[in-house]
C-alpha cells in the first residue's frame, strides 16, 4: 500500500489503511467521520512509510512525539514500540496515554512508535510444537497463519527500531501490546530480550500452544544474564478460556522463581474489575505509572482548602525537603497511600514516590522501585 504523501498527518479526517483494530480501537470507516468537514482536523501524529529488508516492502509506522520535543533538544524520552500500532489500531489510545504523561506529570512523558501488522494472526504469533494449525483454521479462518513472531521481531530489529533511534532522542526502549500482541511480548522477552528495555504485556495470550511459551518461561529466564530489564503483565476476567488450568499461574511463577538478577517483574490481577475488551486504558495507564512514575509533592500551600485557612505547618523534615528545590527523584521519599494518609501532616509538602491506581498482585518491585531507574554511571 502506498502512501501519498510520504509523511501523512494522523488525524480525524485522515486514519486509515491497516487490516485489523483490537479491542478498543475504531476502524478505518469509523475516522473517516470522526471530524467535521466544517472543522481544521486535530493532528494527533505522522504517519511514515519505512523500507523494510526483511519484508521486502514498505510498512506504515505511527510516530506521536512529546509536547515540548522542539524545545527541549538536549532530553531524551521513552520510546514506546506498540505493536498492532497502525492509526486505526492501538495508535491513537496509546496517544491519549502519551497526552496524560504530559498533562499530568504524574509518569514520563514518551515517544510513541506504533508499528501496524497487516494480519496479526501471522505477524505475532509463536511457531507452534502442540497445536494443528488446522484446527486454528478453522476457528480463526485463513487470516491464521502461525510462525510468524520471529520474522516480524527481525523487522523491529533490523528495521524499525534503528529508523526510530536514529531518527529521535530515545532513552530506554519499551515494547508493547495486548492480547496476541501480549503474548508477542512476552516471547520476546524471553526469545530476544536485550532487544527493549520494558515490556508491557496487556492480557497476553497464554493459551497459545497449549501454553508452550510460558511452560517455557522459567527455563529461558533462568539463563539470562543480569539486568536492568522490567516487565509489566495484567489480566483480566478471560471468560475463564485465557485463564484455564496452570497457563497464567505457570507464567507468574516463573517470573517469581526464575528472573535473572536486577530484572523487576509486577503482575496485576485484573479479574475482578476488567475484561478482555476493557483492559486497555486501566491497563496501559497503570502500566506507565509502574514504569515511569514521577515524584510530585503532597499538599496544597492554597490557604482556601483548609479549615481556618491556615496550612498545616512543615516538619522540620519536611521543610529540609522544601529547601533542596524542585521535586525530582533524587530527593523523593518513597512511600505508599497508606502510610501517608496514616500521618498526612508529616508527609505535608514532602516530594514524594507515591504510586497512584490499582496495587501489584506479584513482583519484586519495591516503593523506590517505580519510576525510571537509575541511568548506569551517573
Amino acid at each position: 500500500m502506498k502512501f501519498s504523501p510520504q509523511i501523512i498527518a494522523l488525524s480525524a479526517a485522515v486514519l486509515c489503511g491497516a487490516t485489523h483494530a483490537p479491542a478498543g480501537a475504531q476502524d478505518a470507516a469509523g475516522h473517516a467521520v470522526l471530524a467535521d468537514p466544517e472543522g481544521v482536523p486535530i493532528v494527533i501524529g505522522s504517519a511514515h512509510e519505512i523500507a523494510s529488508s526483511v519484508y521486502g516492502e514498505t510498512r506504515l509506522i505511527s510516530v506521536r512525539l512529546p509536547r515540548g520535543y522542539a524545545e527541549n533538544p538536549g532530553r531524551h524520552y521513552p520510546v514506546v514500540f506498540s505493536v498492532d500500532g497502525g492509526p486505526d489500531q492501538d495508535f491513537e489510545l496509546l496517544s491519549g496515554i502519551a497526552a496524560e504523561a504530559e498533562f499530568s506529570t504524574s509518569f514520563e512523558p514518551f515517544i510513541l512508535i506504533g508499528v501496524r501488522t497487516d494480519n496479526r494472526y501471522a505477524e505475532l504469533t509463536p511457531p507452534l510444537e502442540r497445536m494443528n494449525p488446522q484446527a486454528l483454521a478453522e476457528v480463526f479462518g485463513e487470516r491464521m497463519q502461525p510462525d510468524g513472531a520471529p520474522k516480524f521481531r527481525e523487522f523491529l530489529a533490523r528495521d524499525v527500531i534503528p529508523w526510530a533511534t536514529a531518527r529521535y532522542r530515545t532513552d530506554r526502549k519499551v515494547l508493547t501490546a495486548a492480547s496476541l500482541g501480549g503474548l508477542f511480548v512476552v516471547d520476546t522477552l524471553l526469545e530476544r530480550p536485550a532487544m527493549f528495555d520494558d515490556y508491557i504485556a496487556l492480557t497476553p495470550s497464554v493459551w497459545w500452544d497449549e501454553g508452550r511459551v510460558v511452560d517455557k518461561a522459567a527455563t529461558k529466564l533462568a539463563a539470562q544474564p543480569a539486568s536492568d530489564r522490567r516487565i509489566y503483565i495484567t489480566m483480566g476476567d478471560e471468560g475463564v478460556g485465557n485463564r484455564s488450568g496452570e497457563w497464567l499461574e505457570t507464567l507468574v511463577s516463573a517470573f517469581s522463581s526464575s528472573a535473572p538478577e536486577g530484572m523487576k517483574w509486577a503482575f496485576v490481577d485484573r479479574s475482578g474489575s476488567e475484561e478482555h475488551r476493557t483492559m486497555a486504558l486501566t491497563g496501559w495507564l497503570d502500566a506507565f505509572r509502574t514504569l515511569y512514575l514521577t515524584p510530585a509533592r503532597t499538599g496544597s500551600p492554597i490557604p482556601f482548602l483548609y479549615h481556618g485557612g491556615t496550612p498545616p505547618a512543615y516538619t522540620p523534615a519536611a521543610r529540609a525537603n522544601l529547601d533542596a528545590g524542585k521535586c525530582r527523584p533524587e530527593i523523593a521519599r518513597p512511600t505508599d497511600w497508606v502510610e501517608k494518609n496514616a500521618a498526612p501532616g508529616a508527609y505535608y509538602g514532602w516530594c514524594l514516590l507515591m504510586k497512584p491506581g490499582a496495587s501489584l498482585t506479584a513482583g519484586n518491585f519495591g516503593p523506590g522501585d517505580f519510576g525510571m531507574p537509575d541511568k548506569k554511571g551517573e
